[in-house]
């Protein structure tokens, strides 16, 4: 969207909502555990039958093969139970974001999506005290890939304390490492 300004009319409701999500749980994740489990349940299996093949024939050139091939199979199955394991924790873990949501009274929902709920919070801030007070010379934008949001405010104007500490970033930085949508307020 490059530097394009948004207008967002008939404003009704604003709310920072939390979410959670499972970035490892995909069905190419899933499918690779359960090749990882198969594979572990199958090589203990055959691994047991090589050390029962070993413990039949103790004196014989066969058991002996039997024995190696039972250890090899039975850490083979060891380890790719681990890895399996390993994979299973990962597709349990959550991570939360947030999302801005802005109703209209037209049924309309825009929703602005970040990990970090506090810029979400000062961009929701700065819209309500526009909406509150009419102040059309508060202007600005805000950059969720950088998480910043940069008011320009008329000289001797002040907006409350959760709106006015924006976080820093140098002119140079934003224009660098930017190659994402920047929305202007």
């Amino acid at each position: 969207m490059g530097d394009d300004t948004i207008a967002i009319r008939r404003i009704a409701t604003m709310s920072v909502e939390r979410h959670e999500f499972a970035p490892w749980d995909t069905p190419r994740n899933r499918k690779t555990q359960g090749v990882y489990a198969t594979l572990c349940v199958s090589l203990l299996f055959f691994g047991l039958l090589g050390l029962g093949w070993w413990a039949l024939r103790p004196g014989q050139g066969d058991g002996v093969i039997g024995l190696f091939a039972g250890i090899g199979m039975l850490f083979l199955g060891v380890l790719l139970g681990i890895r399996a394991a390993m994979i299973a924790v990962m597709l349990k873990k959550r991570e939360p974001y947030y999302r801005l949501m802005i109703g209209t009274s037209d049924a309309r929902q825009i929703p602005l999506v970040d990990n970090n709920r506090d810029v979400l919070v000062k961009i929701r801030d700065v819209v309500r005290h526009k909406m509150d007070t009419g102040d059309t010379t508060v202007t600005g934008d805000f950059d969720l890939n950088l998480d910043s949001v940069n008011l320009r405010l008329p000289k001797g104007a002040a907006l409350g304390a959760a709106v006015a500490a924006p976080a820093p970033v140098p002119a140079a930085q934003e224009d660098d490492v930017f190659d994402g949508p920047k929305i202007t307020f």
